[in-house]
């Protein structure tokens, strides 16, 4: 038989089959729908299939999944990509007030400045020329190198500055035209805090006590997901993992800090910061960091995205971003020590509206993250899919990282990024602004009285219809230091 036969003989089998399976596929789906429809009409609803949808309701689909994984884990803290999908920060229930006739909005010839100078009173003030910021998401411990590098030349383009993480990668410092380098918790021995040259190179230091993700617990890289690239840029021994600690050795109070930020500022002309994961000691925290006299603080609320963190820090713990900002100013100007210093907002800020309401609550600046990986990876998520998250194309322990383009991945930062920008010149042209600096609590109205209470912003349903019935405009302040340890039991509602 030749081979010619034979590839016929092959052909009209398949084409039979598949006919045969044609015919017989619809009687046979009939008859499984008719088993399945009988199991879950008869059976008791004990041993019935259709319980576990109760169960899916009850723990959620997420919670279902995230018990599986828990089960199969082999006993470690499972790792959540990309933060937490609660939205604890209820942005949508705060409003502009759009400016009409008794302020005039701006027209379209008329300028409006979106810059922001990061530490005006250092010997060199970092300038941008947008609000929002790169946030520090690290090479290896988070990202890979080609997407720090795509991170690097958007912001560039923009003219705003990427944030190393906890991480020194020396590529990204060649690209960044301004990098805030993080003065990290990390124990590796090729770390800035124990190369004093890499924090020669930074734009603004950034001294990382904690993140909204992942609190300020310990978090282990392990050795088998750490590359020989890796290795080689943290100075890691072969089967050494990546600790980053809960705290950092030599600072054990605000002595210690106070020390440590003067030291800085006087090794090096940058602005340096302090990064704290928000939490409702928040103005405790702040009282030791006024003390300290950074140049900026970075508050991270608890909807603060990551690489991978564990589920309970994301879920469980902190304080939710519009919460944190809206204390934070306020505690800082009940202390006289908001001036010079500023505040830079972090966790779940992910569109445009949410950055400028948390500029009208008191910050000065934002970070972005989560936000800009997914637009970074938007054209190439089919490298991905179907089989694989899109996100793999950039993070570190990823399988997709070579196939992820770096000039794609950054046009799609920038285009996201300069859609931000567009949209926050029509929210102050709207609001009558002409200065990022400008938009106040005052421009925004609260539909809730929660709300109202937590921002200081006017309660939309306390408003009188005509002016002169209004009640004069209350100012926000901060509650005394004193006001926990008179009533330690009371729980706060905001």
């Amino acid at each position: 038989m030749t081979f010619l036969t034979l590839l016929l003989a092959s052909l009209t089998a398949g084409a039979v089959l598949l006919a045969v399976g044609a015919l017989l596929l619809p009687a046979l789906m009939r008859s499984a729908a008719t088993r399945m429809l009988r199991i879950m009409v008869r059976d008791a609803y004990t041993g019935n299939i259709f319980g576990m949808y109760n169960v899916a309701r009850r723990l959620t689909l997420q919670g279902t999944g995230e018990t599986l994984l828990r089960a199969g884990s082999g006993g470690r803290a499972i790792r959540r990509p990309m933060g937490s999908p609660l939205h604890l920060s209820r942005w949508q229930d705060l409003l502009f007030t759009p400016a009409q006739l008794g302020r005039q909005p701006l027209g379209a010839g008329e300028k409006t400045d979106l810059g922001v100078v990061i530490g005006p009173n250092a010997k060199r003030p970092l300038r941008i020329d947008i609000p929002i910021l790169v946030t520090g998401m690290s090479y290896g411990g988070a990202l890979t190198a080609r997407a720090k590098l795509a991170l690097a030349q958007a912001a560039n383009r923009v003219g705003t500055a990427t944030n190393s993480g906890e991480s020194f990668l020396a590529s990204e410092r060649r690209e960044a035209e301004r990098l805030i380098v993080q003065y990290h918790r990390g124990t590796w021995p090729k770390s800035p805090q124990n190369h004093p040259q890499l924090l020669a190179a930074a734009d603004a230091i950034e001294i990382q006590v904690g993140q909204g993700a992942q609190a300020s617990a310990p978090i282990r890289t392990q050795a088998e997901d750490i590359d020989e690239d890796m290795r080689a840029t943290m100075g890691l021994e072969p089967g050494q993992d990546a600790l980053i600690d809960s705290r950092f050795k030599d600072l054990g109070g605000a002595d210690d800090l106070r020390a440590l930020i003067a030291h800085l500022r006087e090794e090096y002309p940058v602005p340096v910061g302090v990064k704290l994961a928000a939490s409702d000691a928040i103005e405790r925290d702040l009282d030791r960091l006024i003390e300290a006299n950074p140049d900026f603080i970075c508050v991270d609320g608890a909807e603060g995205g990551t690489h991978g963190g564990p589920v309970i820090l994301q879920d469980d713990f902190g304080l939710p971003t519009m919460h944190a900002v809206a204390r934070a100013d306020a505690h800082l100007r009940a202390r006289g020590a908001r001036d010079g210093v500023t505040l830079i907002a972090a966790g779940g800020l992910y569109s445009p509206g949410i950055c400028l309401k948390a500029i009208a609550l008191g910050a000065d600046a934002c970070y972005v993250g989560t936000a800009l990986m997914v637009a970074m990876i938007s054209d190439q998520a089919m490298h991905a899919l179907p089989w694989e998250p899109p996100y793999s194309l950039v993070l570190e322990t990823g399988t997709r990282g070579q196939t992820f383009s770096v000039e794609e991945g950054a046009q799609r930062a920038t285009d996201f990024l300069l859609s931000c920008v567009a949209e926050l010149d029509l929210g102050l042209r709207a609001l009558g602004r002409r200065g990022i600096g400008e938009v106040s609590r005052e421009d925004m109205i609260a539909l809730t009285q929660e709300t109202a209470d937590l921002t200081g912003c006017p309660a939309a349903h306390g408003r009188a219809r005509h002016p002169e019935e209004r009640a004069p405009e209350r100012e926000f302040e901060a509650p005394p230091p004193e006001w926990k340890e008179e009533q330690p039991k009371e729980r706060r509602l905001h």
